[in-house]
């Protein structure tokens, strides 16, 4: 983790917790935000930390995901086959699934879709329960005008429910200005949130308090 420091926070009315890097804005009080989500803002830069609680992506989703991106999903699992459809690689097609729905553009490639560091399980936390839990890092869009993202999300099958964190870091605010140590050094601020909400124990890091919530 950076030396940046993080700051355990009460999400969706303290039914979950999370963490946020130290001085970032809670985004509700300057505007609405949707229920399902819950953002973060950069009191300095562009970049921003978003919470969301998605509809679980039904396997027959997943499939139809691999099927038609399937040379896409190989990088985004650093996979050579999609043949097995284990639990786990169906888990990887909805992460993806995800993000493509994120995507804002048209241009659906690996030039557009640059996984940095592949979907990755990571197993169950006392945390998150039964949840699977995934992390990964991907660049959306081409070139200057990309964003980084940093992600967790949570399988919450039981609960009908995804439960998904996406740090982003947009690249061009950076460039323009001819710093890339700043960003490299905004990418440890956001990766950091990923590591301590999955690399914690017990209470710290990503927990559900109130599993009413999904219901």
């Amino acid at each position: 983790m950076t030396s940046t420091t993080y700051t355990p926070q009460p999400l969706y009315g303290g039914a979950i917790k999370g963490l946020i890097p130290k001085g970032w804005l809670d985004a509700s009080n300057l505007r609405q935000i949707p229920d399902h989500q819950e953002l973060y803002l950069s009191p300095t830069t562009l970049s921003t930390l978003i919470y969301e609680i998605n509809e679980y992506v039904p396997d027959n989703t997943s499939q139809e995901t691999l099927s038609k991106h399937g040379d896409l999903f190989a990088s985004a699992s650093a996979a050579t086959s999609q043949n097995n459809q284990d639990r786990e690689t169906l888990d990887k097609a909805a992460i993806l699934y995800h993000i493509l729905d994120i995507h804002d553009n048209d241009n659906i490639s690996k030039d557009t879709i640059r996984f940095t560091a592949p979907i990755t399980s990571v197993g169950s936390r006392p945390g998150t329960g039964p949840g699977r839990v995934y992390t990964g890092r991907v660049e959306l869009g081409s070139d200057k005008d990309a964003v980084i993202c940093s992600f967790v999300v949570v399988r919450l099958e039981e609960q009908g429910s995804d439960l998904v964190v996406w740090g982003n870091v947009p690249v061009k605010e950076f460039a323009s200005r001819g710093d890339p140590e700043g960003l490299r050094a905004e990418e440890g601020v956001v990766g950091g949130v990923v590591e301590g909400l999955v690399g914690s124990n017990g209470d710290d890091g990503l927990v559900v308090v109130e599993w009413d919530l999904f219901g």
